[in-house]
C-alpha cells in the first residue's frame, strides 16, 4: 500500500469536536486505502465549514442559499481505476456539505467522456474521472453538443506498470519491444508484413526466450489509450519505414493496430485489479499485463513490476518523470451544470467537488490521494490547479 501502508491511513486526532471529525475522516480514508471505500451516508447536521463558492468568474465567495436545481444528485462517470479516489472525495463531500449520495458509474475513461460530451441537462453526467486526457476530437464533440465550458483539474500522477505474476521471470522491457511484439504489421527488409514474432527474444537480443503474451485493459479505458501512446506509438518512433509516412492517418494505425493471432487478450479494468490477477494466475511464463500504478499498488503482493527501459515505477521515479510511462489523473467538470449565485442550475455539488480535490489535505504531499496511490504534483503544479478552480478556467487541449 502506498504512503506507508495501513497505519498511515490514520491521522493524529485532536480533542473534543475536532477529534470526532478527524476520526471520521481517518476512517473514510482507511477504507478507501483498502479499496473498499463505499460512500458514507450524508450526515443530518449542518456542515460546520461550508465550501467557498467561487461563482462565475471566481468573484463570489458565498454559497447560494436557495436550491433551484433540476437534479438532486451529482452524476460522476469515467475511470474504474479511480473508484477509490472518487469514493473518498464523495465521502468527504457528503460529510462536509450534506450532499446526497451521488450517482457514480465508473466504466472507463473513454466511455465516460463520451457520455459527458453528449449534451447539457439533467440527463447527462456532470463530472468525468479520467486516467487519460480528453482528446481534441472528444472536446470537439463536446462543443458540437453545446458543452461549451469544460474545466480540467489534475489531481496527481499515475503511471502504466508492466506486471507479471509472482514466480514468473522478471525482465527489462521497452516500448520498442511492445511494438515489435504486438503490432499487426512490422517492417521486415523494408516491407510491412504480418508480425512473425513469437518470443520476447525476437523483439530484443537481451530479452528472454519466452512466448509473447500481453493482457491489456479494454479499449473503453484511459489506461488502454495511454498504452497505445506510451508503448505502441513510442515504440514505433524512429522506425525508418514509419518515419517515411507523413500522414498521421496512415502512420498511427500502423503503430497501434494489434495482431489478431492470440498474443494478447483483454481484461475488464476494475478498481481492485482482480481481473488482471485472475488472468495472470492462469498464465504461462512470459505473460505480462498493463495496470495503472494505483491499481498495481493494491495487488503488488500477487504480482511483480517489470522495469521499463531499466526504470521501476517508484514514487520518486514517477514524480521526477524518470519513469517515462507516467500519466496525469484528472477530473473534468461541466460548468453549464453548476448552480449560479441565485441557486439555479442542473445540480448542486460541482463547485464543492472541485474545491475538495485541490485542498492541501487531498492532493498535497501526505494528502489522502497519496495514501490511495497517487503521486503528488509539484507545489507549482498544485498552485496552478488551485488557480484553475478559483477562476473556472476552460480546458484547452
Amino acid at each position: 500500500m502506498a504512503g506507508g501502508g495501513e497505519n498511515r491511513c490514520f491521522r493524529r486526532v485532536a480533542s473534543g469536536a475536532a477529534a470526532r471529525r478527524a476520526a471520521f475522516l481517518a476512517i473514510v480514508t482507511f477504507f478507501a486505502c483498502c479499496a473498499m471505500a463505499t460512500p458514507i451516508s450524508a450526515q443530518q447536521n449542518a456542515p460546520a465549514n461550508p465550501p467557498q463558492d467561487f461563482g462565475h468568474g471566481g468573484e463570489s465567495a458565498t454559497v447560494p442559499t436557495a436550491d433551484f436545481t433540476a437534479r438532486e444528485r451529482l452524476w460522476i462517470v469515467g475511470a474504474a481505476s479511480m473508484q477509490p479516489i472518487t469514493d473518498t472525495v464523495v465521502a468527504h463531500l457528503m460529510y462536509d456539505y450534506v450532499l446526497p449520495q451521488p450517482i457514480v458509474e465508473l466504466g472507463g475513461t473513454r466511455a465516460g467522456i463520451k457520455a459527458f460530451c453528449n449534451g447539457i441537462g439533467p440527463q447527462y453526467p456532470d463530472i468525468v474521472a479520467a486516467s487519460d486526457r480528453m482528446t481534441s476530437a472528444e472536446l470537439n464533440r463536446c462543443l458540437k453538443n453545446n458543452v461549451l465550458d469544460v474545466i480540467e483539474v489534475s489531481i496527481g500522477l499515475s503511471a502504466l506498470v508492466v506486471v507479471t505474476r509472482k514466480g514468473n521471470p522478471v525482465f527489462n522491457v521497452t516500448a520498442r519491444m511492445f511494438y515489435q511484439a504486438l503490432a499487426e504489421q512490422i517492417p521486415i527488409e523494408g516491407e510491412f508484413t504480418a508480425n512473425p514474432h513469437k518470443s520476447w527474444k525476437d523483439t530484443a537480443t537481451d530479452a528472454p526466450d519466452l512466448p509473447i503474451h500481453v493482457i491489456l485493459p479494454t479499449r473503453r479505458t484511459g489506461t488502454r489509450s495511454s498504452f497505445d501512446d506510451h508503448f505502441m506509438q513510442s515504440g514505433c518512433r524512429h522506425v525508418k519505414e514509419i518515419d517515411k509516412i507523413f500522414a498521421a492517418a496512415e502512420r498511427v494505425p500502423l503503430c497501434t493496430t494489434l495482431r489478431k493471432d492470440g498474443v494478447f487478450s483483454e481484461a475488464v479494468e476494475t478498481a481492485t485489479g482482480d481481473d488482471f490477477v485472475a488472468a495472470l494466475a492462469q498464465s504461462a511464463p512470459g505473460t505480462v499485463a498493463i495496470l495503472p500504478r494505483e491499481v498495481f499498488l493494491r495487488v503488488q503482493d500477487k504480482v511483480d513490476a517489470l522495469p521499463v527501459a531499466g526504470i521501476l515505477p517508484t514514487k520518486a521515479n514517477v514524480a521526477n518523470f524518470d519513469y517515462e510511462m507516467f500519466e496525469f489523473l484528472r477530473y473534468y467538470f461541466k460548468r453549464g451544470h453548476m448552480r449560479d449565485n441565485s441557486g439555479h442550475g442542473v445540480v448542486r455539488g460541482i463547485r464543492e467537488f472541485m474545491a475538495e480535490i485541490v485542498k492541501d489535505e487531498a492532493f498535497s504531499d501526505s494528502g489522502y490521494f497519496e495514501r490511495l496511490g497517487v503521486v503528488p504534483l509539484a507545489p507549482e503544479w498544485r498552485d496552478n490547479q488551485q488557480r484553475i478552480v478559483r477562476r473556472l478556467k476552460n480546458f484547452q487541449p
